[in-house]
């Protein structure tokens, strides 16, 4: 049975929505801010290359390819981006009778204080569930054309194609090079609500369900559609994020060992975040459902609902309680080495970017000053006995 407060919750649906959205848009305005031109203009660009079958636009492979992302009108950028590439481009506004993309969405670090212009892209392209193994195949081999394509701009895009009912299902194998494929489906789940981009299409229905609600998910979801509170054609349904089972922290777990063989500080960060989950089982507090309380409860601080920001304070949280503070010395260390920022080198005043200000604001908290600031900016050059202590700490 729903909760009492169902219908207010009904009535700021429409409001929630919109802070969600505005949420999502000066996150991409943030990620817009740290990338180069090139990169700013793929990400302009993607979701026409998805809405239209152009041949002289990258990615074209055939006019049977599935077209049309949901309600999605290229802006002013998009079509520049377009021009620059192919100058006789002419976007013609037209009626589709379907939408074969429901979903775009930035996946990693863009947005958040932990991007850095190294970092790849990882795009979720989710589309109608009813498509054919044909069309699927001519739409991985347009997604394909377009990693090609961005290799050229000196950027590393990946694809993935998303059925989202096979999703809610719990079954995604096109992501388990990535994710480890059906071991962690929750776990995806939960990091892809608090760290996932809409960059065009429809919007998680995950948004509009209360905190208090989402033990009641499905039934919620239905009153809202009855009730006209949404259009079935607006949203994108991946499900709840239910109990967490046990099973999935050891599969994490071993994932995030192999994957510290490429980002050592990154895994750590994310076995401290496996660590404290498992702490709390049963009854975990995931990251996503404070990521979502915040908003609910009227935070707009692009600072506070930062991914990583909010990653580092739960581990903070927990090591604090545990009165665990060379850990905790050490887990500042791998936020500071994945932010990538070094504080140490002086840059112009006009170039200090809001990455950098946080990270200042960051190590003024910690009581870091200039010395030790010189210290880890200069890991590169660490002698022999320095960079052993690191390594068995890390280890």
């Amino acid at each position: 049975m729903l909760q009492p407060q169902l219908t207010e919750g009904l009535a700021t649906t429409s409001a929630i929505k919109q802070r969600f959205l505005l949420l999502n848009r000066e996150r991409l305005r943030r990620a817009q801010e740290s990338m180069r031109e090139r990169q700013r203009d793929f990400l302009d660009l993607l979701p026409l290359l998805f809405h239209v079958n152009h041949p002289i636009l990258p990615g074209y492979v055939s006019n049977e390819c599935p077209v049309g992302v949901s309600d999605y009108r290229p802006s002013k950028h998009a079509l520049h981006a377009a021009k620059k590439i192919a100058i006789s481009f002419d976007y013609r506004r037209k009626a589709l009778p379907r939408y074969d993309i429901y979903s775009l969405f930035l996946m990693g670090s863009s947005g958040t204080v932990a991007y850095s212009q190294a970092s790849d892209f990882d795009i979720w392209v989710c589309h109608r569930p009813d498509l054919s193994a044909e069309q699927l195949a001519v739409l991985q081999q347009k997604a394909t054309l377009i990693e090609e394509w961005a290799k050229t701009l000196d950027l590393e895009a990946h694809f993935f194609l998303i059925n989202p009912r096979h999703f809610k299902e719990g079954r995604h194998d096109d992501l388990s090079k990535e994710s480890s494929g059906t071991a962690q489906h929750y776990l995806l789940l939960e990091e892809f609500y608090r760290t996932g981009l809409l960059l065009a299409g429809r919007y998680p229905l995950w948004w509009l369900v209360p905190p208090g609600q989402e033990a009641h998910y499905e039934e919620y979801m239905k009153t809202l559609v009855e009730k006209r509170y949404v259009n079935p054609n607006e949203f994108i349904d991946f499900g709840n994020v239910a109990q967490v089972p046990a099973e999935e922290f050891f599969g994490a777990a071993l994932w995030q060992l192999f994957k510290g063989i490429d980002s050592p500080y990154k895994s750590v960060l994310k076995l401290l975040l496996m660590e404290i989950y498992a702490s709390q089982y049963p009854k975990i507090n995931l990251l996503c459902r404070r990521f979502k309380t915040e908003i609910y409860n009227g935070e707009t601080s692009l600072d506070r609902l930062d991914p990583y920001i909010m990653l580092y304070r739960a581990i903070a949280e927990y090591l604090e309680q545990s009165a665990e503070y060379d850990r905790l010395d050490f887990a500042r260390r791998c936020f500071y080495f994945k932010v990538n920022e070094r504080l140490s080198v002086q840059v112009n005043p006009r170039n200090v970017t809001w990455r950098r200000e946080l990270m200042q604001s960051l190590a003024q908290e910690w009581g870091w000053g200039g010395v030790y600031l010189e210290m880890l900016d200069a890991r590169s050059a660490w002698k022999i006995n320095r960079v052993l202590r690191e390594r068995k700490i890390l280890v």
